[in-house]
């Protein structure tokens, strides 16, 4: 049975809850075109921090009535989800190239639910992320080893992956605080993004400076009220989320 939402559904709720959970603290995600997606340094969805990388994958739910391969049901005995690994395309080489980097973090993201209500339930209580399943790349195999069915359930640490049976270990749930490495230079951060629109709205020609409240040591305030001055009195939605071009 196909899941009853897209993958772009699933990549935006994840996406949106990973960064609404974590605001403001958490840097701007990046979500390449399609350009940019199929060159070196691309094949993911969305890029974090600079090292952090989702790739979505949406997958089939299998009962007893459509599963059709053997040797998968016996696996678990019950219902399971399966997604399809392609090692041959380029996109997966991508991911492994991006993995090689010892400071990048590369999943497969993939939701342990299937209908509308449950994408729905788990966006309003904030249960996306935590109700997905995280594939790290480097557990897969070899780039050019073919195509694979992983096969997995939300309540088991690991999933199994087909044609040759190989346990694929998941990540538990993750924080962005605890993946974040120490990099070189510095982070854009939103809350780097907010002071530097303070300073632009702050200054002679717009001189609304006492509306906002420069403090360092509490950046929620900061990015609050940049973002409700910037909607009131400019009617600019201003969203911590930007795609980059070329």
């Amino acid at each position: 049975m196909d899941c009853d939402f897209s993958e772009t559904q699933y990549s935006f709720c994840f996406t949106f809850e990973y960064l609404k959970r974590f605001f403001p603290i958490i840097p701007l995600p990046i979500f390449p075109n399609t350009v940019i997606e199929g060159r070196d340094g691309g094949g993911y969805d969305v890029n974090i921090d600079g090292n952090i990388y989702f790739q979505f994958k949406i997958p089939k739910h299998i009962t007893r009535r459509n599963a059709k391969n053997p040797r998968q049901w016996p696996v678990y005995n019950m219902p399971y989800y399966r997604i399809k690994v392609n090692t041959n395309s380029r996109q997966f080489e991508l991911l492994k190239d991006l993995q090689t980097d010892p400071f990048n973090k590369v999943y497969y993201a993939t939701p342990n639910f299937h209908t509308d209500y449950a994408l729905s339930t788990n966006y309003q209580f904030d249960r996306i992320v935590s109700s997905s399943s995280l594939f790290p790349i480097r557990n897969f195999p070899n780039h050019g080893s073919g195509h694979h069915q992983l096969i997995y359930r939300p309540n088991f640490n690991w999933g199994k992956l087909f044609s040759e049976p190989k346990e694929i270990k998941k990540e538990r749930t993750i924080s962005p605080i605890e993946l974040f490495e120490v990099q070189k230079g510095s982070r854009f951060t939103i809350f780097k993004q907010a002071k530097r629109i303070s300073e632009i709205l702050g200054s002679n020609e717009i001189g609304i400076q006492g509306d906002i409240p420069l403090n360092d040591n509490n950046p929620i305030e900061l990015v609050k009220a940049v973002y409700n001055i910037l909607l009131t009195n400019y009617n600019i939605h201003w969203y911590p989320v930007i795609s980059r071009r070329q």
